[in-house]
C-alpha cells in the first residue's frame, strides 16, 4: 500500500532472493548483480527506490520493502531502525536505537528469515535490532496475509532476508567499518562486517557458498529524571489537602553492548530446474550494563516551605522539603547474553507446470541475564528543593540539595542486597513443503497448496533475593572503589543533580562475594531451581490457494483466495508458590489446551491503467498468547502485617501474580484497499485504507478476588481483553527529478515523503470493564507518523536529511493508589501517555572508486528528550513522569565491494 522507505547503513547492494516457498509471495527475480561493462549504471540508491517499488507493485500481498541499496545510504545500523522509515511501521527509541516495532500500531508480528519462523528465546517473535543492517539483503513488510505465507500475526509478517552465492554473477568481496561516538555517553565504538562469496561452473551444476560475519557496538547512556507516580495526599495547616509527588528519581542506565553475527549458505543448481541449499545463522547479543540511581525522598511528614502550586489546582509544583526522607538509590550490575542458531536446508525444483519446495529447519535460542544490585541510603537528610516541572529545559522533575556533599563516602551507607537471575530457553523444529501448479484453464492461473508442522519447546527459570544490610557500612569501610557518575542530560538547561558518588561497576564485580557475605549469602551466584515453568506447543497447518486472472471491460483483474487451516496443540507446566510465615509451599500444575484456527484471504488487483491500480483486500488474522503468558503459575505473596491483627480489614490483602493457561489467541478481520500510481521507475503517488477489527487483546490487569484458601488476593495476570478497532489512511509519495526540460545536474534530486493515520479503540469484556475503567485507547498506538526524506544523489557523492515523527501514545494501563479514595481501596485503571516527537538524521557518501566508498551519518540530530505523564486519578490530574534524554550518534564509515 506504502511507498518504501530507506533504510539503515549496509555494506553491500546485492539482492538475494529467498530459497524457501514464501519466495513465491512477491516478484522473482527483483534486484541484480552489477552491471556487465557497457551497461548504464544507476546511481544506488535511485536503483533501490526501484527495486522497491517493483516488489509493491507486482505483490501478490500489500508489501512494503527496504532493499540493500536503500539501506545503505541512511543513517540506520539494524533493521529495526531501518523500518522506522516504512510507511505505518512505528518503533520505540531507547538504549542507543530502535526497537518495539509495531506494524499499524500493532506489535504482534511474526518474524521470518528466508521464509522460516525464527524467535528469540522463549518468545514469539526475534527482537529485530538484534539483526545488523549489514547482514540484510531486504525486508518484506507484509500487511496483508495470503495463505502460503506462515500465518502472520495480527500485525503482519516481517520477513529477512539474506544474501545468497548464486545471486551474484561470480566471486564477490564486500565489507566495511565504521566507528561510532555516542553524544550521551561519551563512548565511541565499532561496527564491522565482512562477506566472501564463491562461485564454481562444475559439470554438476553451479556451486556456490558464502559467509559473511558483522560486529555491531553499542555503548548508550539513557539519562532521565523520573517523577514518582505516587502521589501524597497531605493536610497541611493553613493551605488544606495538597497533593505532591512521593520523589524525584536521578536515573542512568547504560551499557557497553555489541552484536555478532555470522552467515553462511550454499547453493547447488545441477539444473535449471533444480536446486538445493543449506544455510545457517547465528544472532549473538552480550551486554555489560548498568543501573545507577539517586532517589530523592519528599516524605508524607516532611517540613514543607516555599511551596508553589500550580495555578487554580492543590497540586504542588515546587516546593522545599526538610527533614522526613532519607534519600535512597541503588548500583546494579547487569550482565546479558543471547545466543540463537537457525540451521536448515531445501530444494526447489521447477517443472513445466508444477513447482515444488521443501524446507525445514531446526532454531535453538537462550537468554541469559544476571543482575547485581547494591542498594545504598544517605547518612542524613537534607533540605531538598523540587520543581516537579521544572520550566528550564525540558522540563520534568528536577531537585537540588542544601549544604550536603554528595561526594563524600562517608555521607553514604551501604542498605541492603539484591540479585536475581533469568534463564530462558526455546527449540524449535519446522518443516515444510508447498506445491504450485500453473493452470491452462481461463480464469484460473495457478493453485497452490502445502502444508507445515512445527514442534516448539520453551522454559523459563528464574531466581531472586533481597536482603537488608547491617548497619554501620558506610562507603568508606567496604573494599569498593567509587567515582562520580558521568553526568547526563546534556543539551539540557534546568538545573538539580546531575551526578552523585556510587561504586564502580568493576569493583562490585571483583567484590561480589565479600558484599554476599556482609548479609549473611554464600558465596556464587543462586542455582536456577524448578522452571518458572515448561512446555512443548505443536502446530498442524495446511492451506489451499487459488491464483486467478481475467479481464472486464478491457480492464485486467488479478488476486487471491485460499483459505490456511491451523490446529495448535499446548502442554504447559508450572509450579504454584505460596509463602506464609517464611514457608513456601510448591505445588505442580499442568494445564493442555488445543484449537483450531481457519484463516481465510481473499485479494483482487484492478489494473485501471498500465501504471495506476487498485488493490482490494480481505483477511483473517491471529497471534498465539506468548508461553510465559500461557504459564499456569501462581506466585502468592505472604499475608500483609494486618492480616495477623485484622484479617476482615481492608488492608488485609495477599499479592499474587502469575500467567493465565485460558487465554485465547488475538484475533483479527482485517479490510484493506489502495489506489497505487506509478508513474515512472522511481516515482509513485499511493494512498490506502485499512481497518482492523481486533478481538481478544492480551494485558495485565490487577483485580482483587476472594480465594477460598487464601483469602483475599490482588492478583496481576494477563486477561484477553474485549473488542478493539484500528482504521486509518495511508498516504506517499517519492519521485526523482527527471524530467528532460531540467538541467542535468538537477536530477538529483528526490524526495520521499509518507504518512499515517490511525484511529484506534479499545473495549473490555463486561466482567473487567466494571473494574478496569479508563481504558479507551490501545496501548502503543500513535494516531499519527510521518517520514520525510529529502535527497540529492550522484555517482561520485550523495547527501540525505531524514525526518521521521511519531505522535502521543499510551505507553501502558495500570491501577492507580489514590489516598484520596480510602485505605486499601484501588484507583481506576489510567494510563501513562509518551508525548509525541521527532527524529531528525543525516547522512552523506563520497565515492572516490567505483568500489570504495566513505560515509557519515549523524543520528537524532534534535536531541529531543522523550516525556510523558501519568494520571493519578478520575479526574485526569498528571505529574510529568519521565524526562529521558536519548542518544545522538555519530557515523564515520568506509565500504568496499570487489
Amino acid at each position: 500500500m506504502f511507498l518504501t522507505a530507506a533504510g539503515p547503513a549496509l555494506a553491500l547492494v546485492t539482492l538475494a532472493d529467498t530459497s524457501s516457498a514464501q519466495e513465491a509471495a512477491v516478484p522473482q527475480g527483483v534486484g541484480a548483480e552489477a552491471p556487465a561493462e557497457g551497461e548504464i549504471v544507476v546511481s544506488t540508491f535511485r536503483a533501490s527506490l526501484e527495486t522497491a517499488q517493483a516488489v509493491k507493485e507486482d505483490s501478490d500481498q500489500i508489501v512494503d520493502s527496504v532493499v540493500a541499496e536503500d539501506i545503505g545510504k541512511l543513517p540506520d545500523v539494524t533493521a529495526a531502525e531501518s523500518l522506522a522509515r516504512v510507511p505505518g511501521v512505528q518503533v520505540d527509541w531507547a538504549q542507543g536505537g530502535a526497537s518495539g516495532v509495531r506494524v499499524r500500531g500493532l506489535p504482534d508480528l511474526t518474524t521470518t528469515y528466508n521464509g522460516r519462523e525464527i524467535f528469540t528465546a522463549e518468545g514469539r517473535s526475534v527482537a529485530l535490532q538484534d539483526f545488523p543492517a549489514s547482514t540484510i539483503a531486504r525486508i518484506d513488510v507484509f500487511k496483508s496475509a495470503s495463505a502460503n505465507l506462515i500465518e502472520p500475526g495480527i500485525a503482519g509478517l516481517i520477513d529477512v532476508r539474506s544474501r545468497k552465492p548464486l545471486d551474484f554473477k561470480g566471486d564477490r568481496i564486500a565489507g566495511g567499518i565504521s566507528g561510532l561516538h555516542w553524544y550521551q555517553s561519551q563512548k565511541i565504538g565499532l561496527d564491522a562486517n565482512l562477506l566472501v562469496s564463491k562461485r564454481w561452473n562444475t559439470g554438476i551444476g553451479d556451486i556456490g557458498f558464502l559467509i559473511e560475519g558483522s560486529y555491531a557496538d553499542v555503548n548508550f547512556l539513557d539519562s532521565a529524571r523520573n517523577v514518582s507516580q505516587t502521589i501524597l495526599n497531605r493536610n497541611v495547616q493553613g493551605l488544606g489537602v495538597i497533593r505532591y509527588p512521593s520523589f524525584v528519581n536521578i536515573d542512568y542506565p547504560t551499557a557497553n553492548r555489541f552484536r555478532p553475527s555470522v552467515a553462511s549458505a550454499l547453493q547447488w543448481r545441477p539444473s535449471d530446474r533444480l536446486e538445493f541449499y543449506a544455510d545457517f545463522l547465528f544472532q549473538g547479543f552480550r551486554g555489560k550494563g548498568s543501573g545507577r540511581n539517586l532517589q530523592i525522598n519528599s516524605g508524607d511528614a516532611a517540613v514543607l516551605s516555599d511551596i508553589e502550586f500550580f495555578p487554580g489546582t492543590n497540586l504542588v509544583k515546587s516546593m522545599t522539603a526538610s527533614a522526613g526522607g532519607i534519600p535512597t538509590g541503588a548500583q546494579n550490575v547487569i550482565d546479558a547474553k543471547t545466543d540463537t542458531y537457525q540451521g536448515g536446508g531445501g530444494f526447489i525444483w521447477k517443472g513445466d507446470q508444477l513447482r515444488v519446495t521443501g524446507d525445514v529447519a531446526l532454531t535453538d535460542s537462550t537468554y541469559t541475564q544476571y543482575s547485581f544490585g547494591m542498594n545504598y541510603a544517605l547518612r542524613t537528610q537534607p533540605t531538598r528543593h523540587f520543581e516537579f516541572d521544572a520550566d528550564a529545559g525540558d522540563g520534568g522533575g528536577t531537585v537540588t540539595l542544601s549544604n550536603f556533599d554528595l561526594f563524600d563516602p562517608t555521607n553514604y551507607r551501604m542498605s541492603g542486597l539484591n540479585e536475581n537471575g533469568v534463564r530462558n530457553h526455546g527449540r524449535d523444529v519446522q518443516a515444510r513443503l508447498d506445491l504450485d501448479y500453473k493452470l491452462d484453464a481461463v480464469g484460473i492461473s495457478n493453485i497452490q497448496a502445502g502444508a507445515r508442522f512445527n514442534t516448539r519447546d520453551a522454559e523459563s527459570y528464574t531466581y531472586t533475593r533481597t536482603a537488608t544490610a547491617p548497619a554501620g557500612l558506610f562507603y568508606n569501610t567496604l573494599p569498593l572503589d567509587y567515582a562520580r557518575v558521568p553526568p547526563g542530560f546534556r543539551g539540557d538547561d534546568a538545573a538539580g543533580i546531575r551526578t552523585f558518588l556510587t561504586p564502580t561497576r568493576g569493583s562490585i564485580v571483583e567484590n561480589m562475594d565479600t558484599l554476599r557475605g556482609l548479609v549473611g549469602w554464600a558465596a556464587g551466584r543462586p542455582q536456577f531451581g524448578d522452571p518458572v515453568y515448561y512446555g512443548n506447543e505443536k502446530a498442524y497447518a495446511g492451506y489451499v490457494q487459488a491464483r486467478y486472472a481475467f479481464d472486464v471491460a478491457g480492464m485486467p483483474v488479478d488476486g487471491l483466495f485460499g483459505l490456511r487451516a491451523i490446529r495448535t496443540e499446548d502442554t504447559i507446566h508450572g509450579f504454584n508458590r505460596a509463602t506464609a510465615n517464611g514457608v513456601t509451599t510448591v505445588t505442580a500444575v499442568t494445564r493442555e489446551n488445543a484449537y483450531n484456527d481457519f484463516l481465510p484471504n481473499v485479494s483482487a488487483r484492478l489494473r485501471i491503467m498500465p501504471k495506476l491500480q487498485m488493490r482490494l483486500a480481505y483477511t483473517h488474522t491471529r497471534s498465539r498468547p506468548a508461553f510465559g503468558q500461557l504459564n499456569p503459575s501462581l506466585t502468592i505473596g505472604a499475608p500483609s502485617t494486618v492480616c495477623n491483627t485484622e484479617p476482615t480489614s481492608p488492608d488485609c490483602v495477599r499479592t499474587a501474580s502469575g500467567g493465565n493457561p485460558d487465554l485465547k489467541p488475538i484475533d483479527s478481520k482485517n479490510y484493506d484497499a489502495s489506489l497505487e500510481w506509478y508513474f515512472n521507475r522511481s516515482g509513485s503517488l499511493t494512498v490506502g485504507a485499512f481497518q482492523r477489527d481486533v478481538e481478544g487483546f492480551i494485558s495485565n490487569f490487577t483485580v482483587d478476588v476472594e480465594d477460598s484458601e487464601f483469602g483475599r488476593l490482588r492478583i496481576t495476570q494477563p486477561f484477553n481483553g474485549g473488542k478493539g478497532r484500528l482504521r486509518g489512511v495511508e498516504a506517499g509519495f517519492r519521485t526523482f527529478l527527471r524530467a528532460p526540460f531540467l538541467p542535468e545536474w538537477t536530477q538529483g534530486f528526490g524526495v520521499l515523503a509518507n504518512y499515517t493515520y490511525i484511529d484506534h479503540a479499545s473495549q473490555l469484556p463486561e466482567d473487567l470493564a466494571a473494574t478496569l475503567p479508563g481504558m479507551q485507547k490501545i496501548a502503543g498506538v500513535s494516531s499519527h507518523l510521518a517520514n520525510l526524506a529529502a535527497f540529492y544523489e550522484k555517482p561520485e557523492f550523495s547527501l540525505r536529511v531524514s525526518y521521521n515523527y511519531r505522535s502521543s501514545y499510551v505507553v501502558s494501563y495500570g491501577r492507580v493508589n489514590d489516598p484520596a479514595l480510602g485505605a486499601g481501596v484501588l484507583g481506576p485503571t489510567l494510563p501513562v501517555v509518551e508525548d509525541g516527537r521527532g527524529i531528525l538524521d543525516f547522512s552523506g557518501t563520497v565515492n572516490p572508486t567505483e568500489s570504495i566508498t566513505l560515509s557519515f551519518t549523524a543520528s537524532n540530530i534534535l536531541g529531543a528528550a522523550a516525556t510523558n505523564q501519568r494520571q493519578f486519578n478520575a479526574e485526569g490530574q498528571a505529574y510529568p513522569w519521565q524526562t529521558r534524554f536519548l542518544e545522538r550518534v555519530y557515523r564515520l564509515g568506509l565500504r568496499f565491494r570487489f
